[in-house]
């Protein structure tokens, strides 16, 4: 009779193990990813996905912005995410989870994405993925490894007038603050030029100048922009015309300040 009960139980056992251990399979959906990688609720800071990448083919429709970032289209295809080399340990597995890590690092949310919403986006960037990218982005922010940031001073206000509201304006609106902070209007070049290629202390680290320039601590989100997507000229007319921006005038004396409603 022993042995009849241990037969059994032994027999049911992978049963019930199966059972309890069989994982719950969450489908994404591309429409639901398309909402999201259009929505600043994913992070705290007003950022989206498409302030910073292109959800088309850039080189065959001009909308006539410029993003820190290269656009997603295609990108699902890639071999790699952020760097990551899959043959090193602890590659990013999917685009899902390398998208993750932009909404943990720019639009500064902790909790990054939930099961729902990463399966969800992952389902849109492969719904996008009609042109096949086989071959590794390298990872580059052009930043100084001097650190000076020469050679800024020469640009052409009027060209910059029209690439700061293609690069600049989503986040620093008429250079006043919006997602991001005013921006001061009366600093060297080489200020604006090291804020661009920098960024937040990312674009310092990858450019080689600092290994820890990045902290994650101090609330600073803003990316930075390689050579290949803002070249040295453009940044130089871009800078000519922050400084030629007038300051704003100083409130009325007298007067006190309009009440928020």
């Amino acid at each position: 009779m022993k042995g009849q009960i241990l037969y059994l139980a032994l027999t049911l056992a992978p049963l019930a193990l199966g059972a309890q251990e069989e994982p719950e399979v969450i489908t994404g959906k591309a429409d639901a990813g398309r909402r999201l990688f259009y929505s600043a609720a994913l992070g705290t800071n007003g950022l989206s996905c498409a302030h910073c990448h292109a959800d088309f083919d850039e080189g065959a429709q001009d909308d006539g912005l410029i993003r820190a970032g290269h656009s997603l289209y295609g990108a699902a295809s890639r071999p790699n995410w952020w760097g990551r080399d899959p043959s090193k340990p602890d590659p990013y597995p999917n685009i899902g989870a390398a998208a993750a890590v932009c909404v943990e690092h720019f639009m500064r949310q902790p909790d990054r994405l939930n099961a729902q919403q990463l399966v969800d986006l992952r389902a849109y960037l492969r719904f996008i993925n009609r042109k096949q990218q086989r071959e590794s982005l390298v990872l580059s922010s052009g930043a100084d490894r001097t650190g000076e940031y020469l050679g800024y001073d020469a640009g052409n206000r009027l060209r910059g007038r029209e690439l700061f509201y293609a690069t600049c304006h989503s986040c620093h609106p008429n250079a006043r603050s919006g997602i991001g902070s005013a921006l001061p209007l009366d600093r060297e070049p080489a200020f604006y030029a090291r804020k661009v290629r920098e960024g937040d202390g990312l674009g310092a680290q990858i450019g080689g100048l600092d290994p820890n320039a990045y902290n994650p601590a101090s609330g600073q989100f803003m990316p930075f922009f390689a050579v290949d997507r803002l070249s040295n000229d453009q940044l130089s007319d871009i800078i000519a015309y922050i400084r030629s921006i007038p300051p704003p005038p100083p409130p009325a004396k007298g007067k006190a300040a309009p009440k928020k409603r």
